[in-house]
């Protein structure tokens, strides 16, 4: 007699594979080192269970300036806090990830999915769906990002802690999960439409998968007085992936009636640059369900310069923001407008700076603003002080279909926005600079599977 749990009869094995780079090396990559690409090649069996899926591997800094930088020997790793050398508070080791490529293994020239300006994404998300006490308890571990601000108001009146809980102290406990003697290992997910929107994916009928990740610049992932001197390292990379066997059921099931289509979420990532006071951002997305997008302003001088934090998140200063479908005002009906003093008595610095419209409209691009209980984004962090001192969390987005979430069909419009600011430069309040601004569309798509096993991707 069989006792055994129907359901448990049911399911399949589930095995954790360990998956290193298919385009061998000596196991150490990076921009300057090794090879600057890991391609990771998943076989095409099984059920890939997406949010479970790691990045592993070690994260060093070393010393390759041909003398000694503040008691780091030449070729040593960076074991003395009293170097500044950075990574992004909200990325951590995500920051080395300059773009991420999702493809078919077998259809090898087929890309699914593709995000550029990785990091910048990744910056706004994690710090937009986390608080502080979230990088504190669970980020710091799998990746080294502390996230600024505190966890409690005991770090902000109790007199023992209070230096730590300074610009100056912060800074120095996000470099310290990066000194150890054989640097920092992490265990981090890879945070792609395709991996956050779908738990599970077929990889029989996508004929497998291809993971390709391009490494970021030095100058754009280390930053500091000193950080022109080191490099970072990538040791020992690989892929965990767990994979669900198909039951003998669903083996029969799939030979029988073969599965045709594979829906997912993507980011679709562009790139302008504000250099006008007053202009209009837009773009031919050529996408069919946009869901949402969101925004990432940053200086054009502090991208890839190795003195300031590339990834770090600015407000340029908005005083009037639209949003935009072939020229109308899409989907809010209005102008989002920020309260800024007209006869200028305040200084920049003291203006409001974190309008709630503007930013639940932000939270919103993630997901429903009602459900976002946890974040960085505050008054105070993501004020204009925060932001000069680089630990600033700021952005803005939309969503685009608060109802259904299935998105709008802009395969045939623009979309883009209009922006109304004073381009404040951090670095010299009242001064002007350009801006660049990192665009992420969130979009539903699917995989359509031919008779002949073949791929095509609509979006």
């Amino acid at each position: 007699m069989n006792t055994q749990n129907p359901a448990i009869q049911n399911m399949g094995a589930k095995r954790y594979l360990s998956i290193a780079c298919s385009n061998g090396g000596s196991g150490v990559y990076g921009s300057s080192v090794g090879s600057s690409q890991l391609r990771f090649d998943i076989a095409n069996v099984g059920k890939l269970q997406t949010q479970e899926l790691r990045l592993q591997g070690t994260f060093r800094i070393r010393n390759v300036s041909g003398g000694a930088v503040g008691g780091v020997a030449n070729n040593a790793l960076n074991t003395d806090i009293a170097n500044e050398v950075n990574v992004n508070a909200y990325l951590g080791t995500q920051s080395f990830i300059d773009s991420v490529e999702i493809g078919s293994r077998i259809n090898s020239q087929k890309s699914i999915e593709k995000i550029n300006n990785y990091g910048q994404l990744v910056s706004s998300l994690h710090s937009a769906l986390h608080s502080k006490g979230g990088y504190d308890h669970t980020l710091m571990h799998e990746q080294g990002g502390m996230g600024f601000g505190f966890s409690s108001h005991v770090g902000n009146d109790t007199t023992p802690q209070l230096l730590e809980f300074t610009q100056a102290g912060q800074l120095n406990n996000n470099r310290k999960p990066f000194l150890g003697a054989n640097g920092l290992q992490f265990d981090m997910r890879l945070m792609t439409g395709m991996f956050m929107g779908q738990p599970e994916i077929d990889l029989e009928t996508l004929g497998g998968m291809t993971i390709t990740i391009n490494c970021a610049d030095n100058n754009q992932v280390l930053y500091g007085v000193q950080a022109g001197s080191f490099q970072y390292e990538i040791v020992n990379p690989r892929i965990v992936v767990p994979i669900m066997d198909k039951t003998p059921q669903e083996q029969m099931a799939s030979m029988q009636s073969p599965v045709t289509q594979l829906n997912f979420l993507t980011y679709t990532s562009l790139y302008n640059t504000l250099s006008s006071t007053d202009q209009q951002v837009v773009s031919r997305v050529n996408l069919q369900a946009v869901v949402s997008c969101i925004n990432h302003y940053i200086p054009v001088s502090h991208v890839n310069n190795s003195t300031r934090d590339g990834y770090a998140q600015y407000n340029p200063g908005i005083r009037q923001l639209t949003y935009l479908k072939d020229g109308k005002r899409t989907p809010l009906e209005y102008q989002v407008s920020v309260d800024r003093d007209p006869d200028a008595t305040l200084t920049t610095a003291t203006q409001p700076s974190t309008t709630p419209e503007l930013l639940v409209n932000y939270l919103d691009a993630f997901r429903n603003f009602r459900d976002v209980k946890k974040s960085c984004i505050n008054p105070i962090v993501s004020g204009f002080v925060n932001q000069t001192a680089e630990a600033g969390c700021w952005g803005t987005g939309v969503s685009y279909d608060d109802v259904g979430h299935n998105g709008i069909n802009a395969s045939a419009s623009t979309l883009g926005m209009e922006i109304q600011s004073d381009l404040d430069d951090p670095l010299a309040r009242t001064a002007t600079t350009p801006f660049a601004v990192y665009t992420f569309y969130l979009t539903r798509a699917s995989v359509q599977v031919s008779t002949n096993g073949q791929l095509n991707v609509q979006m």
